[in-house]
């Protein structure tokens, strides 16, 4: 009775888990079109940051920064599709790349390309049982 008690609790934690995920890309997408190169890092996060606020820890990318000659540039990843493949990986994300606070790039092109990619999920085959009768 326990195992199955715990089965349910644990499939339900990932239907939740998927929920989230799925309400964020849908708040994403919705916003991502207020958003335009040239605009303040700032004006940009408060359009959608909070599109990623119920996005579980495992299921969102940190941001990233670095120096580039004298520029400070600054990526943050906003979840922006999910591949049912139980994995968090790049092409799930739509990088926004910021330059001295001013959003100069969006999406992967400008970083070369995603570094990791989900798998496509087929269904499992059906299979197919015959009865000989004598």
């Amino acid at each position: 009775m326990r195992v199955l008690i715990a089965i349910v609790l644990s499939m339900s934690l990932v239907g939740c888990a998927t929920m989230q995920i799925d309400s964020s890309v849908s708040r994403f997408r919705s916003e991502a079109a207020k958003v335009n190169l040239g605009d303040k890092k700032e004006d940009v996060l408060a359009v959608l940051l909070p599109t990623q606020k119920d996005l579980p820890s495992n299921a969102a990318k940190s941001a990233e920064s670095f120096m580039k000659d004298k520029d400070i540039v600054e990526i943050y990843y906003f979840r922006s599709g999910r591949q049912p493949d139980g994995l968090t990986t790049d092409d799930e994300f739509t990088p926004y790349i910021f330059t001295n606070g001013v959003l100069t790039g969006i999406g992967w092109t400008v970083l070369g390309g995603t570094k990791s990619q989900g798998q496509v999920i087929q269904p499992p085959a059906q299979i197919h049982q015959t009865t000989i009768v004598n």
